[in-house]
């Protein structure tokens, strides 16, 4: 008779009710509980008057913050821990309060993923309108930001424009990468190319950042568009090539080529997979994300990016690991 192994049991149990620590850091972001609590400990009473919640019940969210490590409790009061006084309240650079609440709203469609795995096709679209609610778009745009806003420091790092004038965002959303590029190279000049109901979006971003000067918009589809001809000294495409297939990935990075200058480099910033699409264990989930969630998305591999890029005729190629689940695809023309 086996022994049984409690390790692994609470493994999968952990992976069972894992959607409830979840749901606790939902509830906890959604009634601001961080940014309460940023100002000086509190009771349970003083936070469930604040949010005009039950008592007991608000305790026992608390409890549950506290034994996620997101909150501390000494006696009957609570305060924030270090790292939710840092990504969890608001008005913090590193707020993550806008991508949690995006993981929020993507839930129900993770509740419908045996339907489309038995279609093989993305059942949460099936009933969407063909235009976006504006509401819809800001939030996930804002998530957006939040998200890169973490990864802004090391990008900059790994990225090297000092002999680049003008740089492309291709499909940049909030512009927090174009920004943070902009500001790290003081002689680079910017433009994010997104949708026009994004675009309108991200000149906020760029405004608030007080770069009206150096960082600009433009409107377009870049399966439909042009991208310009010999124009661009540095190309980004970050966290775009997952929402199409192969074929369509090939047609944008064909428009990359044609809008670079000779001896122009194009870069993408990717969840990218191992050769075996098992690894690492974030772009392997992200890649049924992308089925879930688009027509025709998923998480590519390494070997797919180079190959890609090799066709269009890119040179140099590498690959750079970065530290928060992606990496940097770089080749020059």
């Amino acid at each position: 008779m086996k022994i049984i192994n409690h390790s692994n049991v609470d493994y999968i149990f952990q992976l069972g009710y894992g959607y409830w620590k979840s749901e606790v850091l939902f509830a906890g972001v959604e009634f601001d509980i961080f940014t309460l609590l940023s100002k000086g400990k509190l009771t349970s009473k003083d936070i469930s008057k604040s949010i005009k919640a039950n008592k007991r019940a608000t305790e026992m969210l608390l409890d549950a913050l506290v034994s996620l490590a997101l909150l501390g409790k000494q006696s009957n009061y609570y305060k924030n821990s270090e790292i939710s006084n840092m990504y969890l309240v608001k008005g913090s650079p590193y707020y993550l309060g806008d991508s949690i609440h995006h993981f929020h709203n993507i839930m129900e469609n993770w509740s419908m993923l045996r339907e489309t795995i038995e279609t093989g096709k993305s059942v949460s679209l099936r009933d969407l309108p063909e235009e976006a609610d504006p509401y819809d778009t800001r939030d996930f745009i804002t998530a957006m930001h939040n998200i890169a806003s973490v990864r802004t420091e090391e990008l900059c790092k790994k990225i090297n424009l000092k002999k680049s004038e003008t740089l492309l965002d291709v499909a940049g959303g909030p512009g927090t990468y174009a920004v943070a590029l902009a500001k790290a190279n003081p002689h680079l000049q910017a433009t994010v190319f997104d949708l026009e109901q994004v675009t309108k979006l991200t000149q906020e971003f760029i405004k608030s950042a007080g770069l009206k000067d150096r960082v600009f918009t433009q409107a377009g589809n870049c399966l439909e568009d042009n991208l310009g001809k010999d124009k661009y000294d540095a190309i980004l495409v970050s966290n775009l090539l997952h929402i199409y297939n192969p074929k369509n990935n090939i047609k944008i990075l064909k428009k990359c080529w044609n809008a670079l200058k000779k001896g122009g480099q194009l870069i993408i910033h990717e969840f990218v997979l191992d050769k075996t699409r098992t690894k690492p264990q974030f772009a392997a989930l992200f890649s049924l994300n992308m089925l879930i969630g688009t027509q025709e998305g998923a998480s590519y591999t390494e070997p797919e990016y180079k190959s890609w890029l090799k066709n269009t005729g890119f040179k140099g190629i590498k690959k750079i690991a970065l530290k928060i689940n992606s990496s940097l695809i770089i080749g020059k023309k």
